[in-house]
């Protein structure tokens, strides 16, 4: 059976923060660069959640470890703080 090389502690966050940004029509272009350099800026990896769809909108949630990190990517490029209801809950509507 396969297993995963590594740490498999990073792999996991605890308490995670999300924010949520609106694909734009085409995509992100050269902002998803900014987006990965702001990632590596700031200590975090680049971790995408999931994708959801919301009135008729594709939506993406981008995971950070810091709550900090996650407002400032949320100011800077847009999104929204996307809450949790509760640690044990990690499944979207």
């Amino acid at each position: 059976m396969p297993r995963l090389k590594g740490d498999l502690a990073s792999a996991i966050i605890v308490n995670p923060h999300f924010v949520q940004l609106n694909v734009p029509d085409g995509g992100f272009g050269s902002e998803l660069d900014a987006m990965v350099q702001f990632c590596l800026e700031h200590g975090e990896e680049f971790r995408i959640a999931c994708f959801r769809q919301i009135d008729q909108r594709d939506c993406i949630l981008f995971c950070f470890r810091d709550s900090k990190n996650a407002a400032e990517f949320s100011r800077r490029f847009g999104g929204e703080i996307y809450a949790i209801p509760s640690h044990d809950d990690l499944f979207f509507p």
